[in-house]
């Protein structure tokens, strides 16, 4: 990441894919939080509009910056974005700026010919310096919303489980905005065990989270639990772990289990106790592991 060009344009891409996560993050922990946890509730509230100034920043950015191939790759938005936060919103009560998710349609993609200025990369620096700070800020609080959960000193419908797997996630875009400004170039080093464990968590909680009368997703879900901690396990094992081809077969998978499922939710012909927004979340957290897997390829 020596040059200008590379240090904006990773950092954007990573910011328009991580902060609308974690945004999301704060969302999901104030819908599922009961009466009795609101100063949680109100906390995350206030997460989710900071982070949304800032993804309303990261965007503006991004016009002339980012590739074609990388604003279409689905890790960003989906076709089901914009009605899962309408949907979202309309059943839970919490504001959500889709007016953001709009924005992002239109970003303009960078040419061939795309040069960096000083003042992009000092307005890309402040952007990441400002990100680092309000991350490290959220990491705590979903620490001490961990804390309070497993000591039962508070009751949530979040998993404790998705908790911890949410706040790992914080955790790694925390890492990853700290290399981003000491322009460390190791950042996908170890992308394919954390993400393979994330898609493991992510159908465990979509199994969890199905109606018991959903028999085939039910299945399917548990089906993909099994094949990616088999990953992991494999990966304490150079000669058992799968190709690359296997494991971005396997991701493509999953992100089409995500894809019906949201379609399904938002159409109200699968019914589950999770909202389709947070399936779409983890839709483009799968598309985001692909993305990752053919650049890094």
């Amino acid at each position: 990441m020596t040059s200008k060009e590379s240090y904006i344009q990773c950092s954007l891409q990573y910011h328009l894919f991580w902060i609308r996560i974690l945004k999301e993050h704060a969302i999901f922990i104030e819908a599922t939080m009961p009466p009795p946890g609101k100063e949680y509730a109100d906390q995350a509230d206030t997460y989710k509009q900071q982070y949304d100034q800032l993804l309303e920043v990261a965007i503006k950015l991004s016009n002339g910056v980012i590739p074609l191939s990388v604003l279409e790759s689905g890790q960003f938005y989906t076709q089901y974005t914009e009605e899962a936060e309408r949907l979202a919103q309309l059943n839970t009560g919490i504001t959500i700026n889709s007016q953001l998710t709009r924005m992002t349609y239109d970003i303009i993609p960078c040419t061939a010919d795309y040069t960096a200025t000083n003042r992009n990369e000092q307005d890309v620096f402040m952007l990441n310096q400002n990100l680092l700070n309000l991350t490290t800020s959220f990491v705590q609080f979903q620490a001490d919303l961990l804390n309070k959960r497993v000591s039962c000193g508070l009751f949530t419908m979040m998993y404790t489980a998705d908790i911890l797997h949410i706040l790992m996630e914080a955790k790694r875009y925390l890492e990853i905005l700290k290399r981003l400004q000491s322009r460390d170039d190791s950042l996908l080093s170890d992308y394919k065990s954390f993400w393979s464990h994330n898609m493991a968590d992510h159908a465990k909680v979509m199994r969890g989270q199905l109606d018991p009368t959903e028999t085939s997703y039910f299945n399917a879900a548990n089906q993909f639990a099994n094949t990616f901690d088999l990953l992991s396990t494999a990966e304490a094992n150079p000669d058992t772990f799968p190709t690359d081809r296997e494991i971005l077969s396997d991701a493509i998978a999953i992100s089409d289990f995500k894809s019906d499922t949201t379609s399904g939710l938002i159409t109200c012909k699968i019914q589950a106790i999770m909202l389709a927004l947070y399936t779409d979340h983890l839709l483009r957290e799968a598309n985001h592991f692909i993305y990752l897997m053919y650049a890094g390829s």
